[in-house]
């Protein structure tokens, strides 16, 4: 399993992110800042860095081009916001973000999402954000005679 560092300014948010993957298998530290997540990279570098996109004083996108700058790729950042995808998309790519998963994801999507094998929650798939869309057909596809 990888090492992930989680950053979130809500520390009831960071922390419950951080125990579910600790679920999962990953070894996961937390930071509150990203003051705090560049101090804990210089300590000990994770494999993977999931971080809140809307934090104060250096926002997650700033902290993104940051670990670029100064680390390179060595390190896979995956976004974690309420924000939709598709709103925020472009900027996540040019701050180097690898994948973006939803505050509002499913416990498996976001394990998925750290792991690497995200699917359809990358950053290519981001034109189209599935929370807008509703179904055409009814909820039930079985319909019955009488």
């Amino acid at each position: 399993m990888a090492d992930v560092l989680v950053v979130d300014d809500i520390v009831d948010a960071a922390d419950s992110v951080a125990e579910l993957l600790t679920l999962f298998g990953h070894d996961v530290r937390v930071a509150y800042s990203a003051a705090q997540a560049l101090d804990e990279i210089d300590v000990h570098m994770p494999d993977v860095l999931l971080s809140d996109i809307n934090m104060p004083v250096v926002d997650g996108f700033e902290l993104a081009r940051r670990i670029r700058h100064r680390w390179g790729t060595g390190i896979r950042l995956v976004a974690h916001s309420g924000f939709p995808r598709a709103s925020v998309a472009a900027s996540l790519k040019q701050a180097g973000f690898d994948s973006f998963v939803s505050k509002s994801a499913r416990p498996l999507e976001l394990g998925l999402a750290v792991a690497g094998r995200q699917g359809a929650f990358g950053l290519r798939a981001a034109q189209r954000d599935r929370r807008g869309s509703h179904r055409s057909s009814p909820a039930s596809r079985r319909h019955r005679r009488t």
